[in-house]
């Protein structure tokens, strides 16, 4: 197995998309005594083709688990119940896993009578660790979008965000995201926006095109092509919004 394992920015970046999009559970089975743990990562996609983020994660875990899906024409899941292959995919992930979910997953070995032995020293992760792992937290939960001045049709506004429910408190996972990227700020609590969660929300967000640009350079390398494509089009057209500058240089390819 050792010569298998994906290297530590491969998993960083695993380890960010769980953060945002991951759980783990224990359910009881019918006609059992005993709860049974389950992991999963969620993604919506579209309904021909499954999400890359999703075989990007499964490939980042060893090949272990499945994706299924569409479920209600959108959403995929990367899902595992096997003993064996929920402790494989913790151990990958640990050393840069957000407090939350090592306390889930504990939580759920726990009521599953599984032992947890993994030991997370609480040292310092070097700065490549943590941008591999805001990339895979962005890929998960971020979004940027452009808005329009409805008087004259010009693009006026960009936004970028990650979304987090939670009942407590703020969520360590945005406060490391705006640690790692530098910019925006994080908000709330909010009413939540989605008809799926009733949990307090809680946002990073940044309305600057100067820190949308700098945090998709910052990620670029280890973003999937989703999100570039989506932070490239909106930098563009935000961009074209605004009125030509003299040397105002086209560096809106972060490659």
């Amino acid at each position: 197995m050792a010569d298998s394992v994906p290297d530590s920015l491969t998993r960083a970046w695993a380890a960010g998309l769980y953060d945002g999009e991951g759980s783990c559970s224990a359910y009881l089975p019918k006609k059992r005594l005993t709860y049974r743990r389950q992991m999963a990562v969620s993604q919506g996609g579209q309904a021909s083709e499954l999400p890359e983020v999703l075989t990007r994660f499964r490939a980042a875990v060893l090949g272990i688990g499945n994706i299924t899906g569409p479920y209600r024409g959108y959403l995929y899941y990367w899902k595992t119940s096997r003993k064996e292959a929920l402790d494989q995919v913790a151990a990958l992930l640990w050393p840069y896993l957000g407090a939350e979910k090592r306390s889930q997953f504990e939580a759920a070995s726990s009521l599953a009578k599984r032992p947890v032995t993994l030991i997370w020293d609480g040292c310092m992760v070097p700065r490549d660790i943590e941008v591999a792992w805001a990339a895979g937290f962005f890929d998960g939960e971020g979004t940027v979008s452009v808005g329009t001045d409805p008087r004259t049709g010009r693009y006026s506004a960009i936004n970028m965000e990650i979304p987090q429910s939670s009942a407590a408190g703020l969520p360590d996972v945005l406060v490391r995201f705006h640690r790692i990227v530098g910019v925006g700020n994080v908000t709330g609590p909010h009413e939540p926006r989605s008809p799926w969660s009733r949990l307090p929300q809680y946002r990073w967000r940044s309305g600057a095109l100067d820190d949308v640009e700098h945090v998709a350079a910052l990620l670029w390398t280890r973003l999937g092509p989703t999100k570039r494509k989506q932070l490239d089009t909106s930098i563009r057209l935000r961009r074209a919004g605004k009125p030509p500058r003299v040397g105002n240089r086209d560096n809106s390819n972060y490659v």
